[in-house]
């Protein structure tokens, strides 16, 4: 793919998590668990007092913000959607916890060896170019630095052809690695993988919380006498299900997994 279609590629994938859809879906944090897992996740990482943390993909700023307040870090969240920037430097000027540029996450435009920790939520599995994600990473953290990964996990071949394209995509499924995937590519990028936990049960969750918002959709659309199958989401319950199928037998999961730096040979 040349430059010009990457960078095309990745402005509409930002688009799309800027989107209406993607908060329906995803809530305002953009991944299952919200900032309860968010959380645990720092907490999995050591987080302290004063950590300078980069979070990766960073959106609307909701889960940098959260650390912020949860650990009393410093963090600087970079995401390529200016609008998402342009919200979460509204947010955090209220706040005053972290701090938002925008830029890419295979090219990160922050400091070599300064930060103490990085995360990255429910968007590694979005990135084109993984190993470079990670290697861009690894550039960041001080040698034995954190770097907490939490995101959709997919069994090759157990994807739906109706639950790829943009479903899949906001859904962060068309491009999951299995949980061994994860591994093996913080492994591979510099990283010691010292924790992974899984955290599946939350996509059923979320699933449940989609439903609630779904039957309040579809009661308005009668009540405004909209025919059925006009709306976007009219096909949202038969999708749901497949969703839901895929968690019971480990074909779709979600989970968090911590990898500290290696110190150089």
């Amino acid at each position: 793919m040349s430059l010009q279609n990457e960078a095309i590629a990745k402005a509409c994938c930002a688009n799309l998590y800027q989107s209406d859809m993607a908060k329906l879906i995803m809530g305002d944090s953009l991944h299952p668990g919200g900032l309860g897992l968010t959380n645990k996740l720092g907490r999995l990482m050591g987080l302290e007092r004063g950590d300078p943390v980069a979070d990766l993909a960073s959106a609307h700023g909701v889960s940098a913000q959260a650390l912020g307040r949860v650990f009393r870090c410093s963090i600087v969240g970079v995401e390529f959607g200016a609008e998402a920037v342009r919200q979460a430097h509204e947010t955090s000027a209220v706040s005053g916890n972290a701090h938002f540029v925008r830029g890419d996450a295979e090219s990160l435009p922050l400091r070599s060896g300064v930060f103490d920790a990085a995360v990255c939520e429910c968007s590694m599995s979005l990135f084109m170019n993984k190993a470079r994600a990670v290697s861009e990473t690894a550039r960041l953290l001080r040698p034995g630095g954190k770097f907490g990964l939490s995101d959709v996990t997919v069994q090759p071949g157990s994807l739906p052809d109706d639950l790829t394209g943009d479903r899949g995509q906001v859904l962060c499924m068309t491009d999951a690695l299995t949980a061994d995937g994860y591994v093996e590519l913080l492994e591979q990028g510099g990283f010691t993988v010292t924790e992974r936990l899984d955290a599946s049960d939350e996509i059923i969750k979320i699933l449940d919380e989609v439903e609630s918002k779904l039957a309040g959709f579809l009661a308005i659309q009668r009540a405004v006498g909209q025919p059925a199958g006009d709306a976007p989401l009219d096909r949202a319950p038969e999708l749901i299900a497949k969703v839901r199928d895929m968690v019971g037998p480990g074909d779709l999961g979600y989970w968090l997994f911590v990898g500290e730096k290696n110190s150089p040979a």
